[in-house]
C-alpha cells in the first residue's frame, strides 16, 4: 500500500507561488462556526469501509486513511507518521477539510469548537490534550526550512528512492519504482515542510498558505526559497 498524505489527482488546485502576503488570524470563532460540519462529516466516514459505494471524486476517511474514489471505488492511502485522516474544522475561514492531520491538532481544534469526536476511532485521539508550543515551532522551523530549500531544487524527474516523499512545484511527491509521482493538494493548500507545533520534527504534506506562512514567521525563519 503506498503512503502519503494526500492522493488527490482529481483535485484541480489554485496552488499558492509565493508566501501569503496577509496573515488571516487563526480564529476560535471560524472552529465553533466549521465544528459542527466536521463531526458531521466524521460521523458520516465512520459508516464507510472501502466497499462503499463511491462517486468519482469524492474524499473520505476510512479506517484513519484517507480515501480517494475513481472508476466507482475508494482507493486507501496511509497518513505520514502518527497522523490520521479526519474531517477538521477549519480555524482560518469557513468550511472544512478532509485530511492527514496530529491527532493533537485534530482534538485540540474539536475541543476548542465545543464539539464532540465520539464518532472518531478511539485509538486515533491522544489520551491527553497538549498545548501548542511556540516553542516547538521555533526549534522545529530551522529543519523544517532545510527541507524546503532542498524540495526547491527538485523536479518531478530528479533521482530518489522508493519511500521518499517531497514537494516539487507546490505538489506533494511521493517515490516508488524510483521515480517521483507528484499529487495535487486540495483547493488552495500547498506542499511544505512544515515545523510542528505540538512536537518535535517536522512533516512534509499539504496545508494552507495561512497556516505555513504563519507557523514559519512565529518560528522566527524564513521562507524566502
Amino acid at each position: 500500500m503506498r503512503s502519503f498524505s494526500f492522493l488527490a489527482v482529481i483535485f484541480s488546485s489554485a496552488l499558492m507561488t509565493t508566501a501569503a502576503s496577509l496573515y488571516s488570524k487563526r480564529s476560535t470563532a471560524y472552529l465553533q462556526q466549521n465544528g459542527p460540519a466536521a463531526k458531521a462529516l466524521n460521523d458520516k466516514y465512520a459508516t464507510l469501509t472501502a466497499s462503499s459505494s463511491c462517486n468519482d471524486g469524492d474524499v473520505a476517511c476510512i479506517n484513519g486513511q484517507f480515501a480517494s474514489c475513481w472508476d466507482g471505488s475508494y482507493h486507501l492511502y496511509s497518513c505520514p507518521g502518527d497522523w490520521t485522516c479526519a474531517a477538521i474544522p477549519n480555524e482560518w475561514s469557513d468550511g472544512t477539510t478532509t485530511t492527514c492531520d496530529s491527532p493533537d491538532n485534530i482534538a485540540y481544534r474539536f475541543s476548542v469548537a465545543g464539539v464532540s469526536e465520539t464518532r472518531r476511532s478511539v485509538s486515533d485521539r491522544p489520551k491527553a490534550l497538549k498545548s501548542r508550543s511556540t516553542a516547538y515551532l521555533q526549534q522545529n522551523g530551522p529543519a523544517a526550512k532545510a527541507l524546503n530549500d532542498k524540495y526547491a531544487t527538485l523536479t518531478a524527474s530528479s533521482s530518489c528512492s522508493d519511500g521518499d516523499i517531497a514537494c516539487i512545484n507546490g505538489q506533494f511527491a511521493s517515490c516508488w519504482d524510483g521515480s517521483y509521482h507528484l499529487y495535487s493538494c486540495p483547493g488552495s493548500w500547498t506542499c511544505a515542510a512544515i515545523p510542528n507545533e505540538w512536537s518535535t520534527g517536522t512533516t512534509t504534506t499539504c496545508d494552507s498558505p495561512d497556516d505555513i506562512s504563519w507557523r514559519f514567521l512565529t518560528a522566527g525563519v524564513s521562507e524566502t526559497k
